[in-house]
């Protein structure tokens, strides 16, 4: 019989071996799959199934998943030789979080560097809070490295423009929602880059909170391209130095034109995203007699404010600059964007006439202004209190890093980008769309008083059951297209 003193000792002693064991357990490893490299890294390279990837900054399309089946020993891995810009790669574990908070929490990876080149540890907690480690691993040979994460002290990092900022105190490691790495030098070829072959994280599991889900699934739109439309890909629409700026087009492959054409400006709060979000879109209604032109522009990782709006405005110049190429009609263009997209569309419409946005770019001797404008869940009014609120409060930093700064010290700029303020006669037509469910309306009252006291048309539309956003996805794709093309149809193909 075990004497009673001894039994709390016993009790006290096994519960100190499980957390350990606990805290010291694999929560998740990946190795990439085995498969030929490519440019970009994307989801489908990640071999573990209960993971999801993200690429972060102005530099994610630069990261590669390289092999080279002639090199003796050579892994699958993530390279950062082409990434000229700021990158980060991230992983979150599906349903699930894990608490780094232990002294035995860890997360070990295999790498290798060259050119002074470092790979710092990169973590994201609830509400968008992101930290990278001041310590970096450099070794110059593939070799085993391990963070001791008790060990690591951690400064803010613009998941924006993937770089580092201001240092902070040690974060509350209980609930670490991502983990991943990152450079912070540019890459420059083999010679000055990071790669990493494998990362493993130690740490104890713990189920995230469930998610409200969505009131109708939604199913993403193939986008396979329709027999009847014509896709050029790749398109450079303007060059800044050595950096190209590109659209990808699509237009009609019967009837003789000239065919009105449409602008698309994807979304992604200005830091994230590309064109790949309307490609649906853009070649459905191509199929309806439009040319098309769905665009990449500089994020505000890269280029604030008004960057953005000079690469919108440059296509619509390039497009009438091009018009006889492409059988464009160069006096019938609108535009259309989603989010972030919608206020920058709602923006290339309402200042088709502003000194201030019109003189810089590429093919200045050409005119940016619109026929039509379409607006998708964007911000109208980027000075009014709830704007500057939600901005003050975003841990992300969005539209302060896309404006250049908070509305103290950038005021000027946050007026010159909100479209209300630029709203004159000449302002063209403008639709307004949102989701049922993503504050239906809320965002145009302004706007909409403004386009009625000079007589401006202007239309508001609804999409039942449809969250933020809705436009690539079924059943919220087809009355998005219908609403779209009768604006369009009566505003760019009317005489």
């Amino acid at each position: 019989m075990i004497p009673r003193l001894i039994i709390p000792i016993i009790v006290a002693l096994t519960a100190l071996y499980s957390t350990s064991s606990a805290k010291d357990s694999l929560y998740f490893r990946e190795d990439w799959k085995e498969t030929a490299f490519a440019l970009p890294i994307t989801p489908e390279h990640v071999a573990n199934s209960k993971l999801r990837m993200e690429i972060h900054g102005p530099g994610k399309l630069g990261i590669k998943k390289s092999h080279h089946d002639e090199i003796e020993n050579d892994p699958f891995y993530v390279w950062s030789g082409m990434c000229e810009m700021p990158w980060a790669l991230s992983l979150r574990k599906t349903g699930k979080r894990v608490d780094l908070s232990s002294s035995d929490a860890s997360v070990r990876w295999r790498s290798r560097q060259s050119g002074n080149h470092g790979l710092h540890l990169l973590i994201k907690l609830p509400g968008e809070h992101w930290f990278i480690s001041e310590q970096s691993d450099a070794g110059q040979e593939w070799h085993d490295f391990e963070f001791r994460i008790q060990d690591l002290t951690w400064r803010h990092y613009s998941i924006i423009k993937a770089v580092a900022e201001e240092r902070v105190s040690t974060p509350s490691l209980a609930k670490v929602e991502q983990i991943g790495f990152t450079d912070q030098k540019a890459g420059k070829s083999s010679k000055f880059s990071s790669r990493l072959d494998w990362i493993e994280v130690r740490g104890t599991e713990r189920t995230a909170p469930p998610q409200t889900p969505p009131v109708v699934r939604a199913k993403r739109v193939s986008t396979e391209t329709p027999e009847t439309v014509r896709a050029y890909q790749n398109l450079v629409y303007a060059k800044y130095g050595d950096r190209e700026l590109s659209l990808d087009l699509y237009q009609p492959k019967t009837g003789k034109g000239p065919f009105p054409a449409v602008v698309f400006i994807h979304g992604g709060g200005w830091y994230k995203g590309d064109p790949s979000s309307y490609t649906a879109l853009a070649q459905h209604l191509a199929d309806k007699g439009y040319v098309t032109l769905n665009i990449f522009y500089r994020l505000s990782g890269e280029a604030p404010f008004p960057a953005a709006i000079h690469d919108c405005k440059s296509a619509v110049r390039w497009a009438r600059a091009n018009a006889q190429t492409f059988r464009i009609d160069p006096n019938k263009i609108g535009s259309v964007g989603g989010s972030a997209g919608g206020h920058l569309s709602g923006l290339l419409g309402a200042s088709g006439n502003s000194s201030k946005l019109n003189k810089d770019g590429t093919h200045l001797d050409f005119a940016s202004n619109l026929q039509a404008c379409v607006v998708m869940a964007g911000s109208m009014d980027l000075t009014s209190e709830v704007s500057r609120q939600s901005a003050s409060e975003d841990p992300r930093r969005r539209m302060n890093t896309f404006m250049g700064g908070a509305w103290n010290d950038a005021r000027s700029m946050f007026e010159l980008a909100s479209p209300i303020t630029h709203v004159s006669k000449s302002t063209p037509p403008m639709l307004f769309m949102d989701g049922e469910f993503d504050s239906p309306g809320e965002r145009y009252s302004k706007i909409i008083n403004k386009l009625d006291t000079f007589g401006i048309h202007n239309e508001s539309h609804v999409i039942k059951d449809a969250p933020h956003p809705f436009w690539s996805s079924h059943p919220f794709f087809d009355p998005s297209l219908k609403i779209l093309t009768e604006f369009f149809d009566q505003f760019l193909k009317s005489d």
